[in-house]
Order: structure tokens, then C-alpha cells, then sequence
């Protein structure tokens, strides 16, 4: 069964997939603030986390930001549509020349104009522009008397159409600002996927290890339960016997301080409880408040299997697989685009422009249009535009920069690609050492439950002290924690190991899939 999730879909084995969606889908959201409990899986929490999880939510957003910069990017090849209207009134008084019997006469002149055009830029770098232009003047000129009011009329129409393109021949052929910045913004889109596949690696992780921990402190409370509860036994021998008189008073003083003692442990163990359950609520939703009164039940139990490790099989992985890695990759192949497009800006530019067109001037607008058509006036134009910065210091030094930039990228990656397989190696051994030191301590735990029983009989039969029996009541207690410990260690070793792989969504057995 696949779960849809914002921007992911999800997919769990059928039946972990069953219980998430009842949970997830309406459970979750209907959970009454006054109920006792809630048993979750391990699987259900991963779930609810991916759904509910509010640093999931919001990173979730970033790749659909970046791709909205993507595609904002590619409008710098978007075709633009001009058009512009104007009349112009020119009025000029008449101008005598003393020295002459005529001079310049008084006119008058309006001419309407209407163009249009549309024009932009290709991926290649070239321009283009195909413009339209119509016209239409008026002229008047006045003469003096006599004859009085002589005035001389002109009347004509122009039209014009051309096409004009301009290619870069060095700088801006092969890469240019447009396409630099859609380069970058295509890594941006793909660093920004892969910064949301960490950001889920990290929120699993850190479900498991608090689902693991919260497992610990409920476990722990039983220890300190079974511990005060051996306590209060054997105060209650000691108590019996200091009135019969068989002990002195002091052994049933240190043994209420051992009560005291254990009933203090169990508060803190209480308190580590309620602090787990915090945690984990806070991963696992977006309403604390609605979940204050809800208290987790752990349903999982823990158990030790052995994690095979190959440590080069592991380093493999890692390589292939840690985002974070992939996105500073994807950051260095960034800084090499700066490269390039730096390397080009240090060129010359040359530019290859040329120009067609037709014009017209008649005085009517139909045979201005015809003459137009019939291209019986034809223009054309072309050449190349050389511009030769002297010194260019701003373009060389910005390459310079963009170099250095992209050596200290790839020293930047080694060192990331050894932290990470330090961190593997690290993981695998802990996930060995850990899983020695649960059979460790598991025999730690069946010898102080033996040696205390041993002494208990011995202490009935008159053979030992209290004070010896309190001891190995408190061994027992702490090999009981330190076998819970090691066991959930182990887990979160393994837990880790995977993170340090980048192979925890295998392992959850998780899939994410573009929408």
C-alpha cells in the first residue's frame, strides 16, 4: 500500500501501511486530549513524523520554491510585445534674412506615429527584433501677403518594417548571465530535493532513537520498581527481626535508606519518561497541546540480532548514497558553472549584427502600404560590433576568484567524503562492540540475579549480613540498567549505522517518489 505525502509518496509494507493510515488519517488528528494511552509502533511513528513532522512541512516547501526560481529564470527568453503611439507638433516662425530678398517660412508641422514590434533572445545568445512603423505628417507652410492667407499643404504617409538580429561571436556564445542563472537554479532545484531526503533521513533517525530511548525509560521504571520493591522486603524482614530483637537498630536504619533511596530513583526514572515522551510527541506531531495528556505505549519490544558489517560495502553505499554529500557535489558543479561563464566574460565582445527591412513613402496610406508590401524599397544592413575593455581587470579577477572558489569546493568535498567514512567506520564497530556488550551484560544480569538469590537463603538461614544482601540488591539493579542500556544502545548503533550509510529509508523500507 503507498501513502501520498506532500511532494513525497511514501510506501510502507502493507500492514505497517494499514496502521499508519488509520493513524495518520484520522486517528491522529480525533485523538481526545483526555485519553490514558496510545500504543504506537515504531512504524507508526515514522509515519506520523513524515506527515505531522513541522520541520518536514516546512522544508517541503523549498523544493517547490526552487523550481518556481527555475522556471522564473527561463523568462529571459520570453518574447517581449512593444507598441507606442505619439503625435508631435513642431511650429516654427518665419525667418527673414536681411542680407537676402527670402528667408525661411513661417510652418507648421504634426506628424502621428504608430510602432510596434516584438523582440527578445534566444538560448544561443541571439538577439532578434522585428519592428513595424507607420507614419503620417502634416506640413503647412504660410506665406506672407499679398495674396493674403497663402498657405502651402503637404501631406505624405511612411511606413517601415525590419528585422534585426545581433550574435555574440566570443563573449555570451557559450554560456551567458541568462543561462548561467538557469544552470545554477536547475543544481538549486536538485540540492533543494536532496536537502529534503536528508532532512526525512534525520527526522526517521531521530524517531527511532527517541522511540528506542523512550522504550529505556519505561524499562528503567520497572527496574526501579523490582529494586524498591526488594527494598521494602527486606525492610520489612529487618523491621520484623529488630523487634524480636535478633538485629540492632542500624541495620533497619540502612535499610529504610535504601527504600528512601530506590523511591528516589523511580521519581527520576518518572521524570526521564515524561521527557522522552515530550521528545518524541515533538517529532512525531504538530499539536503538542493536543497530545499533553496522551502518554506513548511502545509497542515494539527490543531484541539483539547481529548487523552484518562490510566495512567497504558500507563506504559504497555512503558514497553513493548521503545527500549531503550529493548536494556539496552538486555545490561544486555550481562553483564550475561561475568558472565558465567568469572564463567567458574575460573575452572580448564580438557581435555579429545584421538588419532587413522595407520602407515606404507615399501620400495616401494604401500606397504607402503596397509599396510596403512589394518591398519595392528595400534596406538592409550588416557588420560586426568589437568592444575591447583596455585592461578588463574587473572580468579577470572575477575568473580568478570563481577558480579559487571551485579548488577549495573540491578540497571541501575530499574532506567531507573522509568525515564520512570515518563516520561509517565508527558506526560499524559501534554496532560490533555494542552488540558483544548486550550478551556482556545480559550475563552480568543472570549472575547477580543468582548471586542474590544465594544470599537471600543464606540470610535466612542466619549465614550473612543484611549489608551484603543490600549490595547485591544494588548490583542487580544496575546489571538490570546496564543490560537495558547496552540493548538500546545496540539499536541506535544500528540506527546510526544506517544514517552514516544513507541507507535508512532501505532499511525502514520507505520509498520517495517525485510528484
Amino acid at each position: 500500500m503507498i501513502r501520498t505525502v506532500p511532494w513525497l509518496r511514501m510506501s510502507l509494507t502493507p500492514g505497517a501501511a494499514l496502521l499508519a493510515l488509520l493513524i495518520c488519517g484520522g486517528g491522529v488528528q480525533a485523538q481526545p486530549a483526555n485519553s490514558a494511552k496510545r500504543a504506537l509502533t515504531l512504524d507508526d511513528c515514522i509515519q506520523m513524523a513524515l506527515t505531522h513532522n513541522l520541520d518536514l512541512q516546512i522544508e517541503r516547501h523549498n523544493p517547490a520554491i526552487a523550481r518556481y526560481a527555475l522556471r522564473g529564470a527561463y523568462g529571459a527568453y520570453d518574447p517581449v510585445f512593444r507598441f507606442n503611439a505619439s503625435e508631435t507638433f513642431v511650429s516654427s516662425p518665419e525667418q527673414m534674412d536681411p542680407k537676402k530678398t527670402a528667408g525661411d517660412r513661417a510652418n507648421e508641422t504634426i506628424t502621428d506615429a504608430y510602432r510596434t514590434g516584438i523582440g527578445g533572445m534566444e538560448p544561443t545568445g541571439l538577439r532578434y527584433g522585428l519592428n513595424a512603423g507607420l507614419a503620417w505628417r502634416e506640413a503647412k507652410t504660410f506665406f506672407p501677403p499679398p495674396p493674403p492667407d497663402l498657405v502651402r499643404l503637404t501631406n505624405e504617409w511612411s511606413a517601415v518594417s525590419e528585422l534585426t538580429l545581433r550574435q555574440p561571436l566570443l563573449r555570451n556564445l557559450w554560456i551567458d548571465l541568462p543561462r548561467q542563472v538557469i544552470r545554477v537554479n536547475e543544481k538549486n532545484l536538485k540540492m533543494a530535493e536532496l536537502a529534503l531526503r536528508q532532512l526525512i533521513l534525520n527526522t526517521v533517525t531521530q524517531v527511532q532513537i527517541a522511540y528506542y530511548e523512550l522504550i529505556y525509560a519505561r524499562e528503567q521504571i520497572q527496574v526501579m520498581a523490582k529494586a524498591l520493591e526488594l527494598a521494602k522486603e527486606l525492610l520489612a524482614e529487618n523491621a520484623k527481626r529488630v523487634q524480636a530483637g535478633l538485629l540492632p537498630p542500624l541495620d533497619e536504619k540502612q535499610a529504610e535508606a535504601q527504600v528512601a533511596a530506590g523511591e528516589a530513583a523511580l521519581v527520576a526514572a518518572q521524570q526521564v519518561f515524561a521527557e522522552q515522551q515530550t521528545a518524541l510527541k515533538r517529532l512525531i506531531h504538530d499539536d503538542l497541546k493536543g497530545w499533553a495528556e496522551v502518554e506513548l505505549e511502545p509497542v515494539d519490544q527490543l531484541s539483539a540480532m547481529p548487523t552484518l558489517y562490510d566495512r567497504e560495502e558500507s563506504w559504497d553505499r555512503a558514497l553513493a548514497s548521503r545527500p549531503d554529500l550529493q548536494q556539496f557535489r552538486l555545490e561544486v558543479e555550481k562553483r564550475d558553472v561561475l568558472v565558465r561563464y567568469q572564463l567567458n566574460q574575460v573575452f572580448p565582445s564580438v557581435d555579429l549584427v545584421g538588419s532587413y527591412g522595407a520602407r515606404a513613402a507615399r501620400n495616401s496610406l494604401g500606397d504607402a502600404v503596397n509599396e510596403l508590401t512589394d518591398a519595392t524599397r528595400p534596406s538592409y544592413s550588416y557588420g560586426v560590433v568589437l568592444s575591447v575593455p583596455i585592461r578588463n581587470l574587473a572580468a579577470r579577477n572575477d575568473y580568478q576568484l570563481a577558480k579559487a572558489l571551485k579548488e577549495q569546493g573540491w578540497l571541501q568535498l575530499r574532506k567531507l567524503e573522509q568525515t564520512i567514512l570515518a563516520q561509517v567506520d565508527v558506526a560499524g564497530r559501534l554496532t560490533q562492540s555494542t552488540f558483544r556488550q548486550v550478551a556482556a551484560t545480559r550475563q552480568a544480569r543472570q549472575s547477580a540475579e543468582l548471586a542474590l538469590a544465594m544470599e537471600q537463603r543464606k540470610l535466612a538461614a542466619g549465614a550473612t549480613t543484611f549489608f551484603v544482601v543490600l549490595q547485591l540488591q544494588r548490583d542487580l539493579t544496575e546489571a538490570r540498567s546496564a543490560e537495558l542500556r547496552a540493548l538500546v544502545d545496540y539499536h541506535k548503533a544500528v540506527v546510526q549505522l544506517a544514517f552514516a550509510e544513507g541507507s535508512t529509508l532501505e532499511r525502514n523500507r520507505l520509498a520517495i517518489e517525485r510528484q
